[in-house]
């Protein structure tokens, strides 16, 4: 766990936009086990959002869609939660009715199960940065994922006052390897097989990086891919 730390630490230090942080976000949700990550800077009290940034492009703009469908009426319990601290498993157990508009929208947008990283600044809560998907964390683990998520969160925040603007997008490791894989002309099978996982997985990744770069088919991302220089 502690190199875990060290290498983050570095990386964030390093981290000059938006896209880096998400880059970083989503490399410690892919080594940790989770599917992806969310990080949020409130305002005063947790009223609104001043900056959401999500390694998911499935979930691209969710939060402006979660305040705009009236959902986001009372934030008393979303206030309780974070305002423990620490490092926090949360479930569909949450949701008291099956029926609960929350409960389908945060099931949509793949909220269930979330492991929450409240950021506290001066006894106040900040933000939270959310791991998505049912991951167990043992107690060294929560407490070096703490405090490297600190870190990013902290990095985050200062890029923003700093007016940084968001540079090309980025993309994760894993679809780094399998964008690199379909430029050399395998399928997806073929990558599957080399990489360890299934057809299908890889058929999301490359479909997360279409909406990345907003393309049109797998030729026309991987043409993209390149000409950014997106796999250096």
């Amino acid at each position: 766990m502690l190199a875990f730390v060290e290498r983050y630490l570095g990386d964030i230090r390093l981290a000059r936009t938006d896209d880096d942080i998400v880059s970083i976000l989503s490399e410690i949700a892919d080594e940790l086990g989770f599917r992806s990550a969310y990080l949020i800077e409130y305002t005063s009290e947790i009223k609104s959002a001043l900056h959401v940034l999500d390694t998911s492009p499935a979930r691209a703009g969710w939060w402006g869609r979660y305040v705009a469908s009236g959902l986001r009426k009372d934030t008393t319990e979303v206030a309780r939660v974070l305002g423990r601290g620490g490092v926090q498993r949360v479930d569909a157990s949450r949701f008291v009715r099956p029926d609960d508009p929350l409960l389908a929208f945060a099931t949509k947008v793949d909220m269930i199960d979330c492991t929450l990283v409240p950021v506290s600044y001066d006894g106040m809560v900040v933000g939270v940065i959310g791991l998505c998907g049912d991951r167990e964390l043992d107690g060294l683990q929560q407490t070096g994922l703490q405090l490297v998520l600190y870190n990013l969160f902290a990095q985050a925040r200062s890029l923003r006052n700093a007016g940084i603007v968001t540079a090309r997008p980025a993309l994760t490791p894993r679809e780094k390897e399998v964008m690199a894989l379909s430029a050399d002309g395998l399928t997806s099978q073929d990558i599957a097989e080399q990489l360890g996982m299934s057809a299908r997985t890889v058929n999301q990744h490359v479909d997360n990086v279409s909406a990345k770069l907003g393309t049109k088919n797998r030729a026309h991302t991987v043409a993209e891919v390149i000409r950014h220089r997106l796999l250096d």
